[in-house]
């Protein structure tokens, strides 16, 4: 029999002072949900904002057409990374 995808077989253990436990368990159960699933949706939330937050760049119309503009002039020669291309790979030396 093939294991579901979604099964839970990793844990994560936290310490939390008693204020902090009274006030997710009122909160879970306000939600109705138990406290691992309370958590670990708040958890999941916050961790795919802050993904998606280093992934995808937003900017304004004039700002794009600035970096584009940047993009599209000729680059600066820098003489050590000149230098450092000119070496041979380390596989030939």
């Amino acid at each position: 029999m093939a294991t579901p995808t979604n099964t839970r077989t990793r844990r994560i253990d936290v310490r939390v002072t008693d204020a902090q436990d009274a006030v997710i368990r009122e909160a879970a159960a306000l939600a109705g949900e138990t406290v691992t699933s309370f958590l670990l949706t708040a958890a999941e939330e916050r961790a795919r904002e802050l993904l998606d937050e280093r992934r995808h760049l937003t900017m304004s119309n004039t700002a794009f057409r600035a970096l584009t503009a940047s993009l599209d002039e000729p680059g600066q020669s820098v003489p050590q990374l000149v230098e450092l291309f000119d070496l041979p790979p380390l596989a030939q030396q």
